[in-house]
């Protein structure tokens, strides 16, 4: 163990009295502290309390031998990573190879030279220092791994409450909202009713009615947005794609859906709530239909990949910059609410969030001029 001066500790474990003072010397002159002991079970039992950086270790030694000696260190927990340089008078390859065996780290033959003992302290000492810093740094990492799980834990936590505060909220307001809402569309209604039939009161009474479909329409998606934690949990079956997008194309009469391949018409059967998987394909297909110039008619194509069913709508009115279509399913986004499909409210957020919660992902992709491509993936498996 390098003392307090910073000198390191080397330790020399021979009988022979000639070959420590030997030892001693040399390794002295070159700045090293040096403890030395000629029996094995003494050397074991002070590098147990003070352990040093390097051993030097002969075999032939009485009560214990090296073999021994060096199978106890290894088998030593605190002490097994301390290098252990055998000095012996065995040259047969036999006794080298036990002592590689037993765990030791290198081999010198006596007589020795000064230069290759020392040449070979040094090494080991060095690779020793490269392991001890290489330690420490795994400690470091491990630590600052530990540090950074605990800090992302926490910002998961916050950011998870945060969504449940911003959830807890909405569904309180749309809640909230629903009653005076119905409240005032109810007058305007008796109001209208009123009125006298005139020109004027029929558009009056046509914007009343898109406007109150609009504030009902909002409410039950943001109701709904604020359950997308729950969207998982709720009853999720097969069901086929072409089934629903039937009753979408039928639920939708002014809209034509033009199946550009029939790969999208093969038996694929999507996984998720079919009656929320159909609300969200009414409203892709709806999205669609505001960005093509012919808003009556909205191509698809599609094909099967990975178990997902691949949906591409091609828009040739798409009118958004790459950073805008990126932007566009936040909720937040002020892109949406300023863009052709502004009335449709938060109906395409919603549509993503239902895409996203069975497994699917929902996107814009843009392309030359004002062309782009809604892309819809959905989970599910042909059959």
């Amino acid at each position: 163990m390098t003392d307090q001066n910073g000198h390191t500790t080397i330790m020399i474990v021979d009988d022979n009295p000639s070959n420590l003072r030997l030892l001693l010397e040399l390794l002295h002159s070159k700045g090293y502290r040096v403890v030395a002991f000629t029996g094995g079970a003494q050397a074991l039992a002070a590098a147990a309390e003070n352990p040093p950086d390097l051993i030097l270790l002969d075999i032939w030694m009485p009560q214990m031998d090296g073999f021994e000696v060096c199978r106890r260190l290894k088998a030593d927990e605190a002490l097994q990573d301390i290098p252990v340089l055998f000095v012996s008078a065995l040259t047969e390859t036999e006794d080298k190879v036990k002592a590689f065996a037993a765990g030791g780290a290198d081999y010198v033959t006596k007589p020795f030279q000064p230069e290759e003992v020392y040449a070979r302290v040094q090494t080991h000492l060095k690779n020793r220092s490269l392991q001890c810093r290489l330690l420490e740094q795994n400690d470091e990492l491990e630590q600052l791994v530990a540090e950074r799980t605990r800090e992302l834990a926490e910002a998961n936590h916050q950011l998870s409450e945060a969504i449940r505060l911003k959830d807890d909220f909405l569904r309180m307001i749309s809640h909230e909202i629903r009653t005076p809402a119905n409240g005032v569309l109810g007058m305007g209604m008796l109001m209208a009713d009123m009125c006298p039939d005139t020109e004027d009161s029929a558009l009056y009474n046509q914007v009343f009615a898109e406007s109150s479909t609009r504030l009902l329409n909002l409410i039950e998606d943001a109701t709904l947005l604020a359950d997308t934690y729950h969207l998982t949990r709720m009853r999720q079956e097969s069901t086929s794609f072409s089934l629903i997008l039937g009753e979408v194309m039928a639920s939708l009469p002014e809209i034509h859906v033009a199946l550009h391949i029939e790969a999208v018409q093969e038996p694929f059967f999507l996984r998720g709530n079919p009656a929320l998987l159909k609300q969200a394909m009414m409203s892709i297909v709806r999205l669609a239909s505001f960005f093509c110039r012919d808003s009556h008619v909205v191509p698809l194509s599609g094909s099967v990949q990975d178990g997902r069913l691949c949906l591409d709508f091609p828009m040739d009115n798409l009118m958004l910059t790459s950073e805008q279509a990126a932007d566009f399913f936040r909720i937040e986004s002020t892109v949406r609410t300023s863009s052709l499909a502004e009335q449709m409210g938060l109906a395409p957020v919603v549509a993503e969030k239902i895409v996203s919660a069975f497994g699917g992902d929902m996107r814009f992709v843009r392309k030359d001029g004002n062309c782009g491509v809604m892309v819809v993936r959905l989970v599910g498996e042909l059959r």
